[in-house]
């Protein structure tokens, strides 16, 4: 069976790196430090589930989120936000924007984070045209 593929998204190399590390156990792991460049080569990965940071410039996890989500095949691609400011409105912003999980950072539980990751993508099919619908988000 081929391995999912998650692109991962963090402007900081040093959460990238460990972030690749730790996910590349189990699924296939494309990295960027810089939101636009994952936005302009996504397509030539094919990813299954995103993971964003959202705090990063000229362009956010947001935007990327809906810069991918505009493309042909991508609306209902499930994703992850990663943040170091996790309070209640920005839950619900990030929620609203389209995030089925918000994960804040640093990161402590490993596992955590994989089992929410395989859940995600045990709601969503490998890329195909059948359209998941997601009826409850996850807050990790």
């Amino acid at each position: 069976m081929e391995r999912r593929r998650i692109l991962l998204v963090d402007d900081h190399l040093d959460n990238l790196e460990l972030l690749t590390v730790i996910l590349s156990e189990k699924y296939n792991v494309k990295g960027y430090t810089s939101a636009s460049e994952a936005v302009s080569r996504f397509k030539e990965f094919t990813p299954d589930l995103l993971v964003l940071d959202v705090r990063m410039s000229p362009i956010d996890g947001v935007e990327c989120l809906q810069a991918i989500r505009a493309t042909s095949g991508y609306q209902n691609i499930p994703a992850i936000a990663l943040t170091a400011l996790a309070h209640d409105a920005e839950k619900v912003a990030l929620r609203e924007a389209g995030f089925q999980a918000i994960v804040t950072k640093p990161i402590f539980e490993e596992q955590s984070l994989v089992a929410l990751i395989d859940s995600l993508l045990q709601l969503s099919p490998a890329m195909t045209d059948e359209k998941p619908q997601y009826k409850q988000s996850f807050v990790a």
